[in-house]
Order: structure tokens, then sequence, then C-alpha cells
């Protein structure tokens, strides 16, 4: 292409300045063309957005960093808008990958249309992009998985809150409203610590969001205490759950919460009140110094199976689970006979067999010359919790319409990959796996049509590979296929000709029969990188190399030219 005529460029000049006052929102990124189709202007987003410099972006270069698949697209489109339709040019709506300096590429909404002089003379066009890969990656499966769970958080006595990265709250339930006897919408977008934490827990708030963000090892339990609206103090017991977004990144937590007030007023005065323990739902276990059990309560024996007769005399180790080895069990006496207190999550077994889980509270009881006389034990059964923070862990590291690990698990199992590969000398091999025409199986047949697609190439996936591999979905039509313990590119490259034997056949969906052959590039470790982020971007590099050499094939990244080789 040349250069634009002196008229043209001092014409499209004063549209840059006209638009100029659009440069500033940073979700909204800007661009100008002459009529031969070079950039003349870019937002300042524009170039924030992609990495580069301003002087990188103007002329042809924009075009050249279209992806491949969308290129050819993205030309007619523009191409039909500023053709004459009734006399009049038309406005184009179009969507495409773009590549970012970073050597990512993002999905971006362009909306825009061809700009003419007062004479109809077609000048070049004007388009505004919106960065919509959230919506094309998974991101907003995310979102959807968390509205998944919302009824499921209504409908429980729990205390159930999501907080963003700053601790505000993005929903609460009515267990979080009745706790701290506020509305939801006073409650929504507050910061839950900073605002209702108790004076002697404010190290608490430091602690989870040192200067003023999530830590990065957010406790998976912890006890807070609150402050209601009539300033009464109340303890929670809560368990967090680490929401990540499509990159890996922690978008923020979701809480359950169990009220523990009456548990922990319950425990100071067992002492001197051991005789009024019939009265509580909770069951209560007392024994001697040495662990054998002199009482129990009514509900100890409805929530066991084991009458009074049958517990006293024995050890508290008839109800052990076998669930926890013997550090738990040290962990546990070391940290009573330390502070005089123990808590936590335990599975224990009921006299017929059946194992649950209970929270449980322990004290040591000392008398007036504090002297240790004995141990006294407050439990209950917290199935429903366990069960509401098993489908969250689910949620979080799972895909939901494959049911395959998600982005978030797979970068947690493949840095686990490099660890043992660097203990025993032994490679880690990745295979990323784009799925062609895909996205005409939707635009043809429909997004359920997709969906059932999807499920249908993971459950063919399966079939090739070894019981310690990973299959993962990262979103989209993307896989990825972890190989540990892999002696070289030789296991990359067998089990990449079993996907491609596997996956080229045609699928029987809906009634129709739909072809999706899959591009796959390959990335061995070391040789290709010496971290989880280096073999993803390079498997995505040589996955894009074999989709440009011809559908229905795979590479292998080369590491000393920065290119792709062609191994098929």
């Amino acid at each position: 292409m040349t250069d634009s005529p002196p008229a043209d460029r001092a014409r499209f000049s004063g549209v840059s300045e006209n638009f100029h006052y659009l440069a500033y929102p940073a979700n909204l990124l800007v661009w100008v063309s002459d009529a031969k189709g070079l950039c003349t202007y870019v937002s300042p987003s524009w170039t924030t957005f992609t990495g580069r410099k301003l002087a990188d972006e103007l002329g042809n270069g924009w075009l050249d960093r279209v992806h491949v698949d969308d290129r050819e697209a993205l030309i007619l489109g523009l191409d039909n808008g500023c053709r004459s339709k009734a006399g009049k040019q038309q406005p184009f709506r179009l969507m495409f990958r773009y590549l970012r300096e970073d050597g990512m590429y993002r999905w971006l909404m362009s909306q825009g249309m061809p700009h003419s002089t007062p004479n109809n003379e077609f000048v070049g066009y004007l388009s505004l992009c919106f960065d919509v890969t959230p919506y094309q990656e998974g991101e907003a499966e995310m979102e959807r998985s968390i509205q998944e769970v919302f009824p499921l958080l209504k409908q429980t006595r729990l205390i159930a809150v999501i907080l963003d990265v700053h601790g505000r709250v993005q929903f609460s339930n009515g267990g979080l409203c009745r706790l701290l006897k506020r509305s939801g919408s006073t409650l929504l977008d507050c910061n839950l610590f900073e605002h209702y934490l108790a004076a002697c827990n404010r190290d608490l708030l430091e602690s989870l969001y040192p200067g003023g963000t999530q830590c990065t090892n957010f406790p998976a339990q912890f006890q807070s205490e609150l402050l209601t609206s009539e300033n009464k103090s109340c303890h929670v017991s809560w368990h967090a759950v680490i929401w990540r977004d499509f990159a890996g990144r922690a978008k923020g937590a979701m809480l359950i919460g169990d009220d523990v007030t009456n548990l922990l007023h319950e425990e100071e005065q067992t002492s001197l009140y051991v005789k009024a323990f019939e009265a509580t739902d909770h069951a209560i276990i007392v024994t001697d110094i040495v662990g054998t059990i002199i009482s129990v309560n009514r509900a100890f024996t409805n929530l066991t199976g084991y009458s009074r007769d049958e517990a006293v005399g024995n050890n508290p180790r008839i109800l052990q689970s076998g669930r926890h080895d013997q550090a738990f069990y040290k962990q546990l006496w070391e940290t009573l006979l330390a502070t005089g207190h123990w808590h936590g999550d335990v599975w224990d077994r009921r006299k017929d067999g059946s194992i649950y889980p209970k929270y449980l509270s322990i004290s040591a009881i000392k008398n007036p010359a504090g002297e240790l006389t004995n141990f006294v034990g407050i439990f209950y059964d917290n199935s429903e919790r366990k069960a509401v923070e098993d489908r969250l862990e689910y949620l979080a590291h799972y895909d939901s319409l494959t049911g395959l690990p998600n982005r978030s698990l797979l970068l947690d199992r493949l840095e686990q990959a490099i660890e043992r590969a660097i203990r025993i000398g032994s490679k880690v091999a990745l295979l990323y796996l784009d799925l062609d025409h895909f996205k005409l199986v939707n635009d043809t047949h429909g997004h359920s049509a997709g969906d059932e697609l999807l499920k249908a190439v993971a459950q063919r996936m399966r079939t090739c590979v070894r019981a310690v591999d990973t299959i993962a979905r990262l979103g989209g039509d993307e896989f990825v296929v972890l190989v540990p313990d892999a002696s070289g590119s030789d296991d990359a490259r067998i089990i990449a000709q079993k996907l491609l034997e596997v996956l080229n056949p045609p699928y029987a969906i809906e009634g129709h029969s739909a072809i999706s052959t899959p591009s796959i590039g390959i990335s061995i470790y070391p040789d290709d990188g010496g971290s989880a982020q280096d073999l993803m971007k390079h498997a995505d590099t040589a996955m894009y190399q074999a989709k440009q050499g011809g559908h229905g094939s795979f590479r292998f990244f080369d590491t000393a030219a920065h290119v792709k080789k062609d191994a098929h």
C-alpha cells in the first residue's frame, strides 16, 4: 500500500481531532483509517491495550496483526461497508482476533462506519472496538458457574458471601443479613471486614487484605468476630474458596460461614455448668486427662448412635473414621495442650459404620489450682456445609460444560509436573488444541449444537491419554493435554497422532453430521521453556502455526528459531 494523498490525510486529521475525546475510556479502543486501509489514528487506549508504540500501529501494520483466520472476513466486511447501497454507505459490525505485544490474541468487537466528504467521496473508516475476549474464552462461563450456585446459597441456613479482591461484598445471602441484622442493600459493595470486624479482631483485616488487596495465600479456614447493627459481638467460622479468571488471576473469594457464637459461649461455660449440657443440641463428650470418656449428653447419643453406657469407659478413638493420619492428631494435641483449645473439621464414624463430617471444638478444663482435670469436646454434624463446599470446589476447578479441569486447575498441575521433572530429571509435554471450523458449527446449527460438539470432543480425548495425564478445557474450543514424566517429543507425537485419529472423524450432533478437525501445537519442558507460562505460550504459538499450515495437523515449537516446525 502507498501513502494517502495529502487531501485525504488532511480530512482524516480532522476526524482524528473530532474523535479524540473518545480516546480516554480505557475499555473503548478507537482506530481510523484512510481510503486505502492505512491506519491514520489510534486512541491512547489502543496502544495501552496492545502494548506497542503508536508508530507501530499506524500504516498497514495493524491489519497484519489480525488473526489469519479472521483477516479475510474483516477485509470483506470493510469493503462491503464502503460500497454504496441505495446511494448510502453502510455501517459495519465485525469481530476478529488481534495480536498484542505479549503474544496473546484478544477478541475485539468492532463497530464503525465508512467516512465520506460532503460530496460522498469515500475517504476511510472510523471504528470503536471493545475487548470481548472473556465472553469468547471462558470467563463468562465462570460467571455462569457462580450464578448456578446462587440458588444453593440462598436456600442454606449457612452464611454465604462473595467478596472481590478488595473485600467488598458482591453477593450475600439471608444468613449474613440475619447475622449482622442489616439489609442486603446495606451490605452490597461494602468492605465486610473493614466495616464490621470487632476492634479486638482488627489484625485479621491486615492478614486477609494487606494494603487493601486480597493476600496471595488466602486462608482456607479462619474465624472472625463481627459486630451487628446492635453492636453485639458474633463469631463466625469461615471456609474460603478462591475464584479465578480465565488467566488464573484471583477475582475474589467465596466464603461459607457458620455462626459459632453460641458454641464458643458453651465452651466457656462448660467447666462450670457440666450438668446443664443435656439442654444443648450440640453433642458433648467429657473425658479425664488420659482420654477415658466419663460423660456424654443426649445429643451425642443421637448423633453417634452410641448409648451413654457404650461410650463411658471407652476412648474417643471409637469415633475415628480412619481418614486422618497420625500427624493430624499430633498437631491437634500439641495445639490443645499449648493453648487450652482446638477447633476444626473432623471426619468421624457412627456406630453403624457411616462416616460423616463434623465441626469439633475441644477445651482443656483446669481446677482452681490451675491443674488440668478434664477435656470437653463439643461437636455437631456439618454435612450440609461440606456438601456446599465440595460443590464450590468443583465449580472453581472444573469446566461446567465438559467436566474437564479448567485453566486454574491445569496451571496448578502443570506447576507440579515441572517441579517433579526438576527432581527426577524427566520432561513435560504440553499439547495445545484448537478445533477447526467450530464457529461454523455454532453459526450453522446453533450454540446448543456447539456445546454438544465440545462434550463429544472431550469424551473422545479421554480415550487418548493415560490416567496420570490431564485434559483441560481453557474456554471456547481450546483444549490442553498435559503429559507429565514424558520421555520427550516421541511421547507427545504419539498422543498427538492419537488425538488426530479420534477427533478427525465426523460427529453426529443433533441429527446432523459435523466435522471439526483439531490443530495441535506442542511444547516440551525444559526444551521449550522453563516455566508454565512459557510452555503455554509456546504451545499456543505452535498451534496457530499448525492451523496456518493446514487444518488437522500438529506442530512442535522450534525454540532455536522461535518458529514452529512441521511434525506431520
